[in-house]
């Protein structure tokens, strides 16, 4: 592995492939997240949640997690986190949100922008444990200005109907599909994704 220079450093980053099951026992739904035109990193492109790790999110982790390693406690904070901010969606949670509680938690969010202030005011407790190691992609083989150093992980939300909501600034459209489904709209040309993302599509779809 060639060493990486100070402008190159990778970002830390974390996404959440989120999915339920469908009543009729078919394959499961992912959660897909279009991004908005005007992002620099992938505008445009149907994405899972999830984006960089931020300072809080290591202080957090290794409070809930210490015996975790903080890069990975951060990550996963970082992916319950963005989840939250792009979609209004809580997961890492032992007990039922309501969608209401869901919409609270999601305006703190946006005004604290961290996590730890939300789990005070509600009592949530959060199980770190509940998202799934999946994939991890550090492309320091290709030349740009930013490399991202991603953790993918899954999270299970069973069955059931749950309120989503785009945040109107990072993303235009939340939409639920297999992941056959999404790769499918893809070479229709009727979504755009990015390389990890058509690779971990087409693992899931296994």
């Amino acid at each position: 592995m060639r060493r990486v220079t100070g402008a190159e450093q990778p970002i830390p980053a974390a996404t959440l492939v989120i999915f339920r099951r469908v009543a009729d026992g078919g394959p499961p739904e992912l959660l897909m997240v279009e991004r908005a035109q005007s992002m620099v990193f992938a505008g445009g492109a149907a994405v899972f949640p999830g984006g960089r790790v931020d300072p809080a999110d290591y202080a957090l982790g290794h409070r809930l997690a210490p015996e975790l390693d903080r890069d990975e406690s951060a990550a996963r904070v970082a992916a319950i986190r963005e989840t939250l901010e792009e979609a209004g969606l809580v997961v890492g949670l032992a007990t039922n949100v309501s969608a209401e509680e869901a919409r609270a938690a999601r305006a703190l969010l946006l005004s604290q922008g961290e996590l730890a202030p939300v789990l005070d005011r509600f009592g949530w407790q959060l199980d770190l444990g509940a998202l799934i190691p999946f994939a991890r992609w550090l492309p320091l083989g290709m030349q740009h200005h930013r490399i991202f150093d991603t953790r993918f992980y899954l999270a299970d939300l069973g069955t059931g109907a749950v309120e989503i909501a785009v945040d109107e600034t990072e993303n235009t459209h939340l939409f639920w599909t297999s992941a056959a489904g999404a790769l499918e709209l893809a070479d229709r040309g009727e979504i755009s994704i990015i390389f990890p993302t058509r690779r971990n599509l087409e693992r899931l779809a296994l």
